[in-house]
Order: C-alpha cells, then structure tokens, then sequence
C-alpha cells in the first residue's frame, strides 16, 4: 500500500512537470502521419535510444550504469525514488564549469574526467540517462559524453514517466559506485563558439537551429530576464519539446522526420544548434543524431552568452 501511494504521488508531479507541452500537443496530433502515409523509416543511429524494456533486461549488467539526470536537479527527489541502480547527477552543479565566464558552460576535461570516475563509468561502459522531461534536460548529459569521446551512451525512450506508468520497480536506496579511470578524448567538431556562430551567419552553407518554443525565438518571451529576447540571425526554430509526447516518449519516427524535413536541411550539411544554456539545443542535436545528421555541433554559451552581449545581432522574425 505504501509503495503504491508512493507511486502516485511521484507520477502526480511527474505528469505535471511534462505539462509545458500542453500547448504543443494539438499541433503534433494534427501533424501525426496517418497508417496511409506513413514509410518504412528508421533511425540512422538507433543505439543512441534506450527502450524501458532494454533497460530493465540490463538493469544487472555490471557494463551498464544508469545516470538520473531529472530536472530540477535535486537530491532528495531522486532519494524518493529512481530507477534501480541509478546514479544522481546535477546536470547544473555536476556538469558545469564554476571558473567560465559564462553560467552553465561544460566542465573542463580534467574535471569531466575526474565526475565520470566517481560515477563509476570507464571507458567500457555503457550509460544510459534519463530525467522525467523525455530527455529534454538530459541530453546535456549525453552531449557531454560524446564531446568527451564516449560513444557507450544511451537517453532512455520515455525516461522515468514511462517507467513508472509501465509499473516498473523503483528503490530508494542509493548506490556508491566503485571508483574508474575515464580518458577523455576531445571531438572539437560537437562544440561551437560565438565565433562560429558569427561565421555561420554569412555562410549560406551552415544552418544555426534555435531549439527554444517560439515565443522566445520571436522575441515574445524572455528566455532569461536580465538577457535581449530575439534569435541569433538566420537561425531556423525547431523547438525541442515538440518532439516529445505526454507520456515522455519521442513521438513516431515519421513525425519527428516530418519536423526535421521542413527546414530543407540535408544530413550532410553543417548545423550549430542553441537554446537559454545548451540542454534543449543539446536535445535537437541528439534527435537529428538519430537521424543521421551526423554533422552537428552545440553552441554551448547559447542565449546566456550571445543574448547578454549587446554588440551581438538578433532578430525576431520567423524564418520561412
């Protein structure tokens, strides 16, 4: 009896946190393909997706270490329940760098290297992330481990909302991992400078994706308060909840290839992706990963850097 009330009043929350998308909702029903106009498609990169049934198959694997990376980051949240065998992880405290001049930038290699040790992940093992936003907010931590060279990383399909709406076993204990080594190896080409961002303006040939909701692409809404409001000039907007359904799952592969496609964007051509502080642009990047756009890259200072920078250009027009 307890643990079911446990559970309802973990989903309560949970559910509520996923609400943001409500306003999106009708549009991706009217633009879910019918069973007639659906293709035989699928994900040019699938490994980078874990299904709940995957997981709880390897939840014992001694290879595979799972990372709660919810949003908002707090402890004792997660120490109410997680996924059994998860680690937690601060995607704001764990993963940034306190000496950048920028809020929010990626921890520096030595520090990276040094957090993936005490979480117990080497070179050799596979991780699998998840927060209860369908992997809007963890994908920063999948970006991370891929810009560090480490391909073993998974986002979980659904994440912790559909964990617990499948009935599937939580544990409040935690897990203090034994202590790894973990070599990073730098991929400059996943992470873009604000001099990137400014070469990419006048470059026909690199495409700058705002993954924010259109009221802060437009300029209606302040993405941070003290910041302009607008977009990096040129920049298409595709934003990143609009992937993701009510009960945290990706939406069907064709609407998500239906999305990607109205940009006129190929798989071969260059993109630079943004947001506030690089999770939901961390998050488009990882959608157009499975899908084969396999050169794409995070501007990591995004709006917290080019929106406090008076000297930077914006617009507020919607690009056709």
């Amino acid at each position: 009896m307890k643990k079911s009330l446990l559970r309802l009043f973990m989903i309560i929350p949970l559910a509520l946190v996923l609400c943001f998308t409500i306003g999106c909702q009708k549009q991706i029903e009217e633009e879910l393909p019918t069973k007639a106009q659906e293709a035989v498609i699928e994900y040019v990169h699938p490994e980078a997706l874990a299904s709940t049934e995957w997981l709880a198959i390897h939840l014992s694997d001694p290879s595979v270490r799972v990372i709660d990376a919810r949003y908002p980051p707090n402890k004792t949240s997660f120490e109410g329940g997680h996924i059994p065998g998860a680690v937690f992880v601060n995607i704001y405290d764990d993963l940034s760098d306190p000496n950048a001049p920028i809020p929010l930038m990626i921890l520096q290699q030595d520090a990276f290297e040094q957090l993936m040790g005490r979480l117990g992940i080497s070179n050799n093992t596979t991780v699998v992330v998840y927060d209860i936003q369908g992997g809007l907010m963890c994908s920063r931590m999948w970006w991370a481990l891929r810009y560090y060279g480490h391909d073993l990383v998974k986002i979980l399909d659904g994440g912790l909302l559909k964990w617990m709406l499948e009935g599937r076993l939580l544990e409040t204990s935690t897990v203090t991992p034994t202590l790894t080594t973990f070599q990073a190896h730098v991929r400059t080409e996943l992470i873009a400078t604000t001099e990137d961002i400014k070469a990419a303006i006048q470059d026909p040939n690199v495409h700058i994706i705002d993954a924010l909701p259109e009221d802060y692409y437009t300029g209606r809404a302040h993405v941070i308060k003290t910041h302009r409001t607008g977009h990096i000039p040129t920049a298409h907007n595709l934003p990143a909840p609009l992937f993701v359904n009510f009960n945290g799952e990706l939406l069907p592969l064709n609407c998500v290839t239906q999305r990607v496609q109205r940009l006129g964007i190929k798989p071969n051509q260059q993109i630079i992706t943004y947001c506030g502080a690089g999770y939901y642009g961390a998050f488009d990047l990882f959608v157009l990963y499975l899908l084969g756009y396999d050169q794409v890259s995070l501007y990591d200072g995004s709006w917290l850097e080019w929106g406090a920078n008076p000297e930077l250009p914006i617009e507020t027009e919607q690009k056709h």
